[in-house]
Formats: structure tokens, C-alpha cells, sequence
């Protein structure tokens, strides 16, 4: 209970922060169509759906570059309904590779600068999911269909 608290309240000081990169949502407009850090065939392109304390959740697309430069592109789209956006905020620079024990486990995450001294740490679950985890590496007690913070490769 204590992680699932943990993570609201994490993501509600996201949304208090703006740490100055506010894009507002023209009509609906898609996000992915402002990445421009690599062409679709130059990235993998990750995205999910996930839980938000203040908000019907939180719509990340992180796209990698696949060369290595360890380039990223993010954007975060706090949604007000499950397909209207009310804020999107977007991020690009270099991703961290991490590899560290984590409860006996060796497992690689991919960490993010998400504005200034901003975090945001993914679990590499497989080839194909990335998982959100909180400051310290750890996953979220709750990861169910209504509680998911898995990103899926597109």
C-alpha cells in the first residue's frame, strides 16, 4: 500500500511541476507527431497507459533511438478522459542504461531526465515492455489491468 501511495504521490508532484516544458493539446492533437528525435524506423516506440492520482492517467510514448547515442524522445500527456489529453509535456536528451540487484535480481533500466533534476526510472521487463518504477528501482506492488504501468513496444 505504502508503493501504491508512494507512486500517486509521485505522479501528483509531476503535475505540480512544470518544470517549464507545458505544451497545451491543439484539439486533440496527436503527440507522436511531435517526435523529433528519429524517424519511426530509427526508434523503438514504446507506450502505455498509467495510473494518475488527479487525472484519468498518464500517457506516456517514449520513443530510443536505436544507434548508440542513447537518445530519447517522451511525452507525457495527462489525459482527462481515456482519449482527450488535458496537458502534454515533451522531453528530449540521453537515457542512462542502469543495471543494478534489485531483490536479488540483476535487472537494466532505462532512466530519464524529465526537466531539471526531474527522474523517471523503467524496468526493460522484456524486448517488448518497459515497466515504471519509482526512485529507488522498485516495482509497483499493484500491476493489474485497472493498475498498469507497463509500456508496450509499438
Amino acid at each position: 500500500m505504502k508503493k501504491i501511495m508512494f507512486m500517486v504521490a509521485a505522479c501528483a508532484a509531476m503535475v505540480a511541476c512544470n518544470n517549464g516544458k507545458t505544451t497545451a493539446n491543439n484539439g486533440g492533437a496527436d503527440s507522436s507527431a511531435q517526435d523529433s528525435t528519429a524517424a519511426a524506423g530509427d526508434s523503438a516506440v514504446y507506450e502505455g497507459l498509467t495510473p494518475a492520482a488527479d487525472v484519468a492517467g498518464i500517457k506516456y510514448r517514449v520513443a530510443l533511438a536505436k544507434d548508440s547515442s542513447n537518445g530519447f524522445s517522451v511525452s507525457e500527456a495527462y489525459m482527462k478522459s481515456a482519449s482527450e489529453a488535458d496537458t502534454v509535456y515533451n522531453y528530449n536528451g540521453k537515457y542512462q542504461v542502469i543495471e543494478k540487484d534489485v531483490k536479488g535480481k540483476k535487472n537494466t533500466y532505462y532512466q530519464f531526465e524529465l526537466g531539471k533534476g526531474n527522474k523517471t526510472n523503467f524496468l526493460v521487463v522484456n524486448d517488448s515492455t518497459l515497466r515504471l518504477v519509482n526512485d529507488e528501482f522498485e516495482e509497483p506492488a499493484t500491476n493489474t489491468k485497472d493498475m498498469n504501468y507497463d509500456l508496450k513496444l509499438k
